[in-house]
């Protein structure tokens, strides 16, 4: 019975195989009769991912001025180039402000474009500052702290 079954199994497998294989060899030739011009294009959402904005949160290591850019520095010591253009919107939570506003050593975030393999452009600036302190978690009952004896 097992040898039955075996054997069964194995010729629906092949035979479902092959049929596939049959269907893609039908279809091959098909797609090669296309113009170039008609052949499709490596990932047609990759271009659409490179221009949608990333969120963005950096510690600002570096400020220039001039060049009107926020640099991070990693534990690597790679640097993180992150430009404002003259379209980049800059806002301190509801509040309206420049960029020279932004001091060293506080945190930025809000939305940016990579341009390069560490540069950036950034598209909007939502909240600059000091690190945000998290919300003390509230004690559930039975859990406080017991003095120590």
């Amino acid at each position: 019975m097992k040898k039955f079954l075996f054997t069964l199994t194995l010729g629906i497998a092949f035979a479902l195989g092959s049929h596939s294989a049959l269907a893609q060899a039908k279809k091959k030739p098909a797609e090669a009769d296309k113009p170039a011009a008609e052949a499709p294009k490596a990932a047609p959402g990759a271009k659409a991912n490179a221009d949608k904005p990333i969120p963005m949160y950096v510690h600002a290591d570096e400020i220039d001025a001039k060049a009107k850019t926020i640099t991070q520095v990693t534990k690597e010591g790679k640097k993180g180039v992150n430009t404002v253009t003259a379209s980049t919107e800059i806002m301190n939570g509801d509040k309206p402000a420049k960029f020279e506003d932004i001091k060293v050593g506080e945190y930025v975030s809000g939305l940016r474009k990579k341009t390069g393999e560490n540069a950036y452009e950034v598209v909007k600036i939502t909240k600059f500052g000091p690190k945000a302190a998290k919300p003390a978690a509230e004690a559930k009952p039975g859990t406080e702290a017991k003095p120590k004896k």
